[in-house]
């Protein structure tokens, strides 16, 4: 098996970017080891064991993300998509993953009786069941002569959400805001473009409000009742999506 690496009492930290994280994957074959644990600024604590930082640097970055290519869609896309999970320890499952890919080809990413292999392939199934209920359930109110929406999720999957509201809303000036990470994406004259932001506001147009209203009434006009059933309406939508669908909320009125 190639690539061999001893596992070290030490302590990658670099600056949470997609890159940067490539970047420990680049020093972790050039020192030949694996770090006991990988962090980033928004996740370092006291650590007992020495520290090395991780600087980003385009080139080193350019090679892996070759190396990953080369492996193949399944691997690329898993490391891809495993990287936006919130998750303990994901830089250190998706180093070692990356590692056996590489030792024993793409075709590994389909072996998932492995540890390594499945703990990824968890990582990326997560994030891809989130993004599905995201695009289900996100909900765009018209604000300031353009489209707003605010979600709560778990993941960071802003970057997953912009493929595919791009596609659908090719002539529309939009705004996501992740409440959870305080992040928002956003859209204007075919530019997109991330940003920290601190809060969202609601629509607080008369337009609006009232189609929200009638949405609200379409909404209970379609229930029944006597078939009512709370526990499979919570499996299908979760409580901590209600927050952010006009339908659930109890401020918006009823026309």
């Amino acid at each position: 098996m190639r690539y061999r690496a001893d596992v070290r009492d030490i302590i990658y930290r670099y600056d949470g970017s997609f890159a940067g994280f490539l970047c420990c994957v680049f020093e972790s074959y050039t020192r030949k080891e694996i770090p006991s644990e990988i962090v980033t600024p928004e996740t370092e604590q006291p650590m007992l064991f020495e520290m090395r930082n991780i600087s980003t640097e385009k080139e080193k970055a350019r090679r892996v993300a070759v190396g990953l290519k080369r492996l193949g869609a399944s691997v690329e896309d898993r490391v891809r998509v495993g990287f936006l999970s919130c998750a303990e320890e994901k830089d250190l499952v998706l180093l070692r993953f990356i590692r056996l890919c590489f030792a024993q080809g793409g075709q590994t990413a389909q072996m998932l009786g492995h540890t390594q292999v499945a703990d990824a392939f968890a990582l990326e199934r997560t994030v891809n069941n989130e993004i599905c209920r995201m695009i289900e359930l996100l909900r765009f109110e018209e604000k300031d002569g353009m489209l707003g929406a605010q979600i709560h999720p778990q993941n960071r999957v802003l970057p997953m959400l912009q493929a595919h509201f791009c596609s659908r809303l090719p002539d529309e000036d939009f705004l996501i805001y992740d409440a959870t990470h305080k992040e928002a994406l956003f859209r204007q004259n075919g530019q997109v473009q991330y940003m920290r932001m601190e809060r969202y506001e609601h629509a607080e147009g008369a337009d609006e409000l009232a189609w929200q209203g009638l949405w609200k009434r379409f909404f209970k006009a379609l229930t029944i009742e006597e078939r009512r059933n709370e526990k499979l309406q919570t499996q299908h939508v979760p409580l901590r999506y209600r927050q952010d669908m006009p339908e659930m909320r109890k401020d918006i009125l009823q026309p």
